[in-house]
């Protein structure tokens, strides 16, 4: 027989044939942790619900509120006082508090806690009803009390009565201008409802009055009363009370009043 058809048979050493049977045993290994990990996760998957709100949490300290204080504090105590799932929890805080807008739950897979995330109406304006603290203004209009310190909101108060929640949020809207420094003859102290029939009027600090009527023609009233007052003090200096309240009719009426203190 030739050289050239002999053949070769190739025969493994036992240390390659260990090490080829070690790493298939390990790439098997590896198969079956991996399905197991599927098979967990799809398991954990189905037996949870869609949403985490649901999941029960039987221990004070189990969800923790993560917001401003004095808020924080106060609605961490009754979430423990609430108890049971991180939903109920955070449902309780809401009732509790008409100043939170938002209550979100977040949970990681890697804790066994859920975090209560708040978040505080934002406010237009300190609120006063019949001349009491009522709480704030609310940028959609509502009216919502909050905890003392909870805001450091600065400027006039708004006296909002029996004013129909169109009104206030026709008010939220039209705020920022009303409020903003030197849009009227002096600073505003107070801003009130009258009525449906007479609308609001604005109470300066130098105790003048100006009957603003409806939240309509904001900006138009503004400057339409600059000029109106500019005109009347050049030709009597001094204040004047104005009544805006027929502006559809082109009228802005004035009246001179007396300075404080004058009057004894």
């Amino acid at each position: 027989m030739s050289s050239a058809r002999r053949r070769f048979r190739v025969v493994t050493r036992p240390q390659a044939r260990a090490r080829r049977i070690r790493a298939v045993a390990v790439l098997f290994a590896l198969g079956g942790l991996a399905f197991v990990a599927v098979a967990v996760v799809r398991e954990l998957a189905a037996s949870l619900p869609r949403t985490e709100l649901a999941r029960t949490l039987t221990r004070p300290g189990d969800a923790f509120v993560e917001a401003p204080e004095p808020l924080r504090a106060l609605a961490q105590a009754v979430a423990d006082k609430a108890g049971g799932s991180a939903a109920r929890r955070a449902a309780a805080i809401r009732d509790e508090f008409p100043c939170v807008a938002e209550a979100d739950i977040r949970r990681s897979w890697l804790e066994k806690r859920a975090t209560i995330l708040l978040t505080a109406r934002a406010p237009v304006a300190p609120a006063l009803r019949r001349g009491k603290a009522a709480g704030f203004l609310g940028e959609d209009g509502a009216v919502f009390p909050a905890p003392e310190g909870l805001y450091a909101l600065t400027g006039p108060a708004v006296e909002v009565g029996d004013a129909p929640g169109a009104e206030l949020a026709a008010l939220a809207r039209e705020w920022a201008r009303l409020a903003a420094p030197g849009a009227l003859p002096a600073p505003m102290e107070r801003f009130v409802y009258r009525s449906r029939e007479d609308g609001w009027a604005a109470q300066l600090e130098d105790g003048t009055e100006v009957s603003w009527g409806r939240l309509e023609y904001t900006q138009q009233k503004l400057a339409r009363l600059a000029e109106a007052l500019a005109d009347a003090r050049r030709r009597e200096d001094g204040l004047y009370s104005a009544d805006l309240r027929w502006f559809e009719d082109g009228k802005v009426l004035l009246r001179p009043t007396a300075r404080l203190g004058a009057v004894k």
